[in-house]
């Protein structure tokens, strides 16, 4: 794995403002302007593709926007990040951590381990456990990927593996909607429901699946690896975990499930800090929709450009001594806070920024939460993790011991 994939590209980039060809098909885009502008142009028309039944009988299929999708969503997730729906979330959480305490683990998988799952109802629930077990296998294969721990090009008697087990997944959740749809008792309140009860006709089937499986291969991914930098630098900063277990002490979880963060500053700060310092993903490819200009530079449909939420983070032109994580910075005023709104894009660029980023924020506080007052993470004696900066945030020689707090 490489420790740095943006090593080669900060030099090039500082030297031409932030927007420059890595190929002749392939614009690097990372200055925090022209990056938010991109996205908005490349993604203006967010009319989904046609079915796959259509394409094969070349016809066209029933337009849908992507914002039909987004809105449904977007409703659902105001009740699934209610008091009761993170006091779930802190719930499922709470179990996947006491069930890992006294034996060794990989903290980073430990991370994502309890991101997903604590995500998964929300995304798609009432699940048996030997279809949520072809779910996460899925996950699991899809991560190992991310974090280049498979084979890029397995031997053919094995190429089949991830195939099968995404088939499998994608069954799950096909039949899933198809029972949703035909028995109204089998409802349930998370983002398939809408999709199953309201959507399906207008989507068709193969959309339907699309959609649903999306939403369950991005909470695979940067969820957990925001997780993992938050152990991360609550282990290496004791003096930051002992502000917020002073903060968490003199508020209740139930005042926590009913404000979200807003009665939490400090954590709110460090999580806001993590969220900048180690930012996942690290680059977004993107193909080219419709052909755009983007600072000065003409891209036709077929090319690419990459986008960087990490580099936009990291650029000295607009945040003071970005390499130094300090939560202060998000105190109002500070000197070297962030220079504006789009300076700051740790889940995504509008219009297709991820719908779940205030319940994204809320399970990370009470992360932190957890591990500052009911857990605590022990490292073997002289072990010092480092930070890679792959696909995805990564700590590496992170292995300790998960035990719970007097």
């Amino acid at each position: 794995m490489d420790t740095d994939v943006l090593r080669d590209l900060r030099g090039p980039s500082a030297a031409a403002g932030g927007v420059f060809w890595q190929t002749e098909r392939q614009l690097m885009v990372f200055d925090a302007d022209a990056a938010a502008q991109a996205n908005a142009d490349n993604f203006a028309d967010l009319t989904l593709p046609d079915r796959l039944r259509d394409l094969l009988l070349r016809r066209p299929s029933t337009p849908v926007s992507w914002k039909r999708v987004r809105s449904a969503w977007m409703a659902q997730l105001r009740t699934l990040s209610d008091e009761a729906g993170l006091a779930a979330l802190d719930a499922r959480m709470d179990s996947v951590l006491r069930a890992r305490t006294g034996s060794p683990v990989n903290l980073p998988w430990l991370a994502h381990e309890v991101s997903f799952r604590s995500l998964l109802p929300i995304v798609l629930g009432g699940l048996s456990p030997s279809d949520s077990a072809k779910i996460s296998e899925d996950a699991i294969a899809k991560l190992a990927r991310l974090l280049g721990e498979a084979a890029e090009d397995p031997p053919w008697w094995r190429s089949w593996r991830p195939v099968s087990i995404q088939v499998k997944a994608g069954l799950v959740v096909r039949r899933e909607l198809r029972r949703r749809a035909r028995d109204t008792g089998a409802a349930r309140a998370d983002l398939t429901q809408p999709i199953a009860t309201d959507l399906l006709d207008e989507l068709g089937m193969d959309r339907a699946v699309d959609a649903v499986t999306a939403v369950l291969t991005a909470i695979a991914g940067p969820p957990g690896a925001a997780a993992g930098c938050v152990m991360y630098e609550l282990v290496n900063r004791p003096d930051w975990a002992d502000r917020l277990a002073a903060e968490f002490a003199s508020v209740s979880p139930a005042e926590l499930y009913r404000s979200g963060t807003r009665c939490a500053p400090v954590a709110h700060r460090f999580v806001k800090e993590v969220l900048r310092r180690w930012t996942s993903p690290t680059m977004l490819t993107r193909s080219v929709r419709t052909p755009m200009r983007v600072a000065g530079n003409d891209l036709a449909v077929g090319q690419h450009f990459v986008l960087s939420p990490a580099m936009v983070h990291q650029d000295p032109r607009h945040w003071r001594d970005p390499e130094v994580f300090d939560p202060d910075r998000w105190l109002p005023g500070a000197p070297h806070g962030p220079a504006g709104g789009r300076h700051y894009v740790p889940f995504g660029w509008a219009p297709t920024a991820c719908v779940g980023a205030g319940l994204g924020l809320c399970q990370l506080v009470l992360l932190c939460r957890l591990l500052c007052t009911t857990y605590r993470i022990d490292l073997p004696r002289a072990v010092m993790p480092t930070m890679a900066i792959g696909p995805v945030p990564m700590p590496l020689g992170f292995d300790g011991r998960l035990s719970t707090r007097d």
